[in-house]
């Protein structure tokens, strides 16, 4: 097994400043079982249940579109009977 010691710290460099920049977007306040989403314009707040769902179908979504295509059967052409 080779480790490349150089690559898994860079790695978990990125990964330290990842989570302080997720600790600085997340962060709890405001009514309990409300999420606030901050844009560039407004603010929305939806209750927990309806962002775990939004979140749920962006990843259901997100995996669906990585799939390949499902290509149908090609399918013969039946005679018309006219001969």
């Amino acid at each position: 097994m080779d480790i490349d010691l150089e690559r898994a710290k860079r790695a978990l460099i990125h990964f330290g400043s990842a989570m302080e920049e997720a600790q600085r977007i997340v962060r709890p306040g405001g009514q309990s079982g409300t999420v606030r989403f901050h844009t560039e314009d407004r603010v929305m707040e939806l209750p927990l249940t309806w962002a775990a769902v939004g979140l749920a179908a962006f990843a259901i979504a997100s995996v669906l579109t990585s799939l390949p295509a499902r290509r149908e059967r090609e399918r013969e052409e039946e005679p018309l009977g006219i001969g």
